[in-house]
C-alpha cells in the first residue's frame, strides 16, 4: 500500500522515479551527452532472484528507448523480457468492445448498444428486466387526456420526457429517465468491458509517461543493467581568456566551462559523467505507435443456385487432358548485424592550475579529455550531483595557451578600421569545443569572440573589438586586356589574354608604437596570385597578408596586392575578317613568324577577294546585256521586218550575243581560279603550326 500512495503521490508532481518489486531503485549511474543532441544513459541496480523493474519515461522518450535500449544481467542470470504499454489508437483500442465509447455518447445511445441485456434500474423502485428500446415521448400537465379530440379552445402546452422501455417477470414496464438513479448490468462480461473501456479512455489522457517492465530470473544478487539513448538539451562550453602584456605577450590565459542541463525529471546524484565533442548520426523513428497495414475487403463467394439443366448429346474426345501443377517459390531473407568500431582514446594529463591575475588560482579544471573515435571526451573527474529542472557550469580547462596578438582587416567586415584580435595556438591537451569566448585585457573587459571546434595544435583567429588606431584605405587599380601571345596552328588562331587587378591597402598609424596587421584580401577563383608571390596563410576564400605597421604615429605603409588571370581563345582563320587579321598582325606579342603567317593569309585573301570581285563584275555586265534585249525585242515586235531601225537592233542583239559568249568564258576562268585559290588558303592554313 505504501509502494502503491508513494507511486500515486511521483506520478501527480511530475517526478518519475524508477521501482522494482522488491522497492530497489533503478537510478541512473552514467551519463554521456552528445553535441547533437542526444544522450546515452546507463542505468544499473542490485537484484536478488527473480523479479521485474518498473521504469517510467516520458512518453516522448519511448520511440528513442525502444531503438536503442540495451538490457544486461551482469551475473549471471538473464533478462526474459520487457513489457510496455502500447500506444494503440484510443478509436481501434475501443473498437473491439461490445459497447462502443470511441464518441461521446448520451446514455440512451448507450443503452440502445445494449439492447436485450438484462438490468436492474434503482427508480422510485428496483425493476428488473431485459432493455427493450428508449423513447420519447409527450407528457401533458395537468389531468388532460392526450387521446382526447378537443375542438376550439385552449389546451395546455405538453413536453417530451424519456423513458426506457424493459421486459420482465413483471411484463412490460417502462421507468421516466428522470427517475432512474442507477442502472446496473447483470451481466458480469459487460460490466468488465465497461470497466476497461473506461480505463482506455482515462490513460489515453494521461500522454506524459509510460511504464517499461523489464522481467528477470536468477537467484543471488545481481547487478542488472539498463542502457538507452533519449534526447537531450545540447551541452555548450563557454570560455575566458586574459590576454597577456608585457613579457607575456605570447602567453594568454584560457578557461573554459561546460554547461549542462539536467532535463531527464529525476535528480543525478553521484553520477559518472561524460561529454562528447561530436556529431553522431542520430534520428527518431515512430516504433511506440503500432502500425495497421490496410487488407482489401473480398466478399465470401456464395454460390449461384442451380436450376434445372438440359444436355447436349456428348462424344468421347480424342485423348485425356492434363493438368500442369504450379510450383511456389520462397525466397529467404538475411539479417546483417554490425559490430560499432571500438574507441581509441588517450589519457590527457590533468591540467595544472595557472596563476595569470587571480583568474587561474579560483578554478581547477573538472574533466579529463581523450580521443574517442572521430570523437572527443570529456570525462569530468568527480561524481556529478545535479537536481532534475536545473543546470550546471563545469569547469573543463584552466590553463596558459599560445597566441599572437595581432589587427585583422577585412574590408567586408569594416571598411576604414581592422578588428583587435589574437592568433590563438591550441597548446593544451584537449580538444576545444566551439563557443564564445569573453576576452579580458589590461584587468578590464575587451569584447566578446567566438571560437569553432580547436584541435590540439590547431591555430584560430579571433576578433574581440574595433583596433581604432590603425586606419587603412583601400582602392582598386583595374589594368587594361593585354595579349600575351599568339599562336596559328591548323586554321586556328590561339589568342592568349592576359587580366590583371591591383588593389592597395594604405596602413596609417593613429595610435603608439607598431602592430603586426594581418590583411585578408578576397581570393578569386582563376586567379594567379602575383604580388606579394605569396600570402602568409590561405582559406578557401580569403589570402592573408601579414604587415607590419610603423610605430611613428601618422606613418604610412603601402601594400599592393596583384592578381592576374589567363584567359584562352580559339578564333577560325578562315573566316576572320581582314582588318582583325591586321590587328592581330600587329601585337607585339605576334613573333615574326606569325606575322608573316597572317601577311601571307591577307595577301592571298586579298588574291581571292579581287578574282571575286571580277567574277562579279562580269556577272553584272551579263545582267545588263540581258535587261538590254528584253528592251530591243519588245521593240522589235512593232517594227516591220525590212525596216533600218529593226536591222539597226538585230546587228546589236548580234554583237551582244558575242559579248555575253566572252563574258561566260571570262566567268569560267574567273570560277575555276576561285576554286584553286581557296584550296590554296586551305592547304595554307591547314599546314600552319606558328608560333
Amino acid at each position: 500500500m505504501k509502494e502503491l500512495f508513494l507511486r500515486a503521490l511521483f506520478l501527480a508532481v511530475g517526478v518519475f522515479p524508477l521501482f522494482s518489486q522488491q522497492g530497489a531503485a533503478l537510478p541512473v549511474k552514467t551519463a554521456v551527452l552528445f553535441t547533437n543532441g542526444v544522450g546515452y544513459f546507463s542505468r544499473e541496480a542490485v537484484v536478488s532472484g527473480s523479479g521485474s523493474l518498473e521504469l517510467y519515461f516520458n512518453t516522448k522518450d519511448i520511440n528513442d528507448l525502444l531503438k536503442s535500449m540495451i538490457i544486461r544481467d551482469l551475473d549471471g542470470g538473464s533478462i526474459t523480457a520487457v513489457n510496455y504499454s502500447p500506444r494503440e489508437p484510443l478509436g481501434k483500442a475501443l473498437g473491439g468492445f461490445s459497447v462502443d465509447l470511441s464518441v461521446e455518447a448520451p446514455l440512451t445511445g448507450l443503452l440502445r448498444q445494449a439492447r436485450g441485456e438484462t438490468v436492474e434500474i434503482s427508480a422510485d423502485k428496483k425493476y428488473t428486466g431485459a432493455i427493450l428500446s428508449t423513447e420519447a415521448r409527450p407528457v401533458f400537465s395537468g389531468s388532460e387526456d392526450p387521446f382526447r379530440d378537443v375542438s376550439g379552445g385552449s389546451r395546455d402546452i405538453s413536453r417530451e420526457e424519456v423513458f426506457i422501455n424493459i421486459y420482465g417477470d413483471a411484463g412490460l414496464q417502462s421507468i421516466a429517465l428522470k427517475t432512474v438513479q442507477s442502472i446496473r448490468f447483470e451481466n458480469p462480461r459487460l460490466r468488465q468491458e465497461l470497466e476497461e473501456a473506461l480505463r482506455l479512455i482515462a490513460a489515453a489522457r494521461n500522454t506524459e509517461q509510460r511504464s517499461v517492465s523489464i522481467s528477470y530470473e536468477g537467484s543471488g544478487q545481481r547487478r542488472v543493467q539498463a542502457a538507452y539513448i533519449a534526447e537531450t538539451p545540447v551541452w555548450k562550453t563557454t570560455y575566458r581568456l586574459v590576454a597577456g602584456s608585457g613579457n607575456k605577450a605570447g602567453k594568454h590565459f584560457l578557461q573554459g566551462w561546460s554547461i549542462v542541463e539536467n532535463t531527464s525529471g529525476e535528480d543525478w546524484n553521484g553520477i559518472h559523467l561524460e561529454l562528447i565533442s561530436g556529431m553522431p548520426v542520430s534520428f527518431a523513428m515512430d516504433l511506440y505507435q503500432p502500425l495497421f497495414n490496410p487488407r482489401p475487403f473480398i466478399p465470401y463467394a456464395l454460390p449461384d443456385s442451380l436450376a434445372s439443366q438440359i444436355y447436349d448429346e456428348g462424344f468421347v474426345p480424342e485423348g485425356p487432358a492434363g493438368v500442369e501443377a504450379n510450383s511456389l517459390s520462397r525466397m529467404d531473407s538475411e539479417k546483417e548485424l554490425s559490430e560499432a568500431p571500438a574507441f581509441k582514446s588517450r589519457r590527457a594529463a590533468a591540467p595544472a592550475p595557472i596563476s595569470m591575475e587571480n583568474l587561474a588560482s579560483s578554478v581547477s579544471a573538472a574533466a579529463s579529455g581523450a580521443a574517442a573515435g572521430e570523437f572527443f571526451r570529456y570525462t569530468i573527474e568527480n561524481p556529478v550531483n545535479l537536481p532534475r529542472g536545473k543546470s550546471a557550469m563545469i569547469p573543463l580547462l584552466n590553463e596558459e595557451i599560445e597566441g599572437e596578438k595581432l589587427s585583422i582587416y577585412n574590408e567586408s567586415v569594416h571598411a576604414r578600421h581592422p578588428m583587435n584580435g589574437l592568433f590563438l595556438k591550441n597548446t593544451s591537451a584537449l580538444n576545444l569545443m566551439g563557443g564564445p569566448i569573453t576576452v579580458y585585457e589590461d584587468e578590464i573587459y575587451a569584447g566578446d569572440a567566438r571560437m569553432e571546434n580547436l584541435a590540439p595544435g590547431a591555430q584560430r583567429l579571433i576578433s574581440y573589438s574595433l583596433d581604432l588606431s590603425t586606419e587603412i584605405i583601400s582602392k582598386s587599380a583595374s589594368q587594361p586586356e593585354v595579349i600575351s601571345s599568339l599562336r596559328l596552328n591548323r586554321g586556328v588562331l590561339l589568342v592568349t589574354r592576359m587580366l590583371r587587378k591591383e588593389r592597395e591597402y594604405n596602413l596609417i598609424n593613429r595610435g603608439e608604437g607598431s602592430r603586426t596587421v594581418l590583411i585578408e584580401h578576397p581570393a578569386s577563383a582563376d586567379w594567379k596570385l602575383v604580388e606579394p608571390s605569396s600570402a602568409v596563410e590561405e582559406t578557401g576564400s580569403l589570402y592573408r597578408f601579414r604587415v607590419e605597421r610603423g610605430a611613428q604615429r601618422d606613418s604610412r605603409t603601402l601594400v599592393r596586392v596583384v592578381e592576374e588571370r589567363v584567359l584562352e581563345q580559339s578564333i577560325g582563320l578562315s573566316n576572320l575578317a581582314d582588318h582583325l587579321i591586321l590587328f592581330y598582325r600587329n601585337q607585339q606579342s605576334a613573333s615574326p613568324a606569325v606575322r608573316s603567317a597572317l601577311e601571307k593569309l591577307a595577301a592571298m585573301k586579298n588574291e581571292l577577294a579581287d578574282i571575286t570581285r571580277s567574277w562579279q563584275a562580269a556577272q553584272n555586265q551579263v545582267n545588263a546585256i540581258h535587261q538590254e534585249q528584253e528592251r530591243i525585242r519588245a521593240n522589235m515586235d512593232s517594227l516591220d521586218r525590212t525596216s533600218s531601225l529593226y536591222q539597226r537592233y538585230a546587228e546589236i542583239l548580234s554583237g551582244q550575243e558575242n559579248t555575253l559568249a566572252s563574258c561566260s568564258q571570262t566567268m569560267d576562268n574567273l570560277k575555276k581560279q576561285e576554286t584553286e585559290k581557296r584550296k590554296a588558303i586551305d592547304d595554307f592554313l591547314a599546314s600552319l603550326d606558328v608560333k
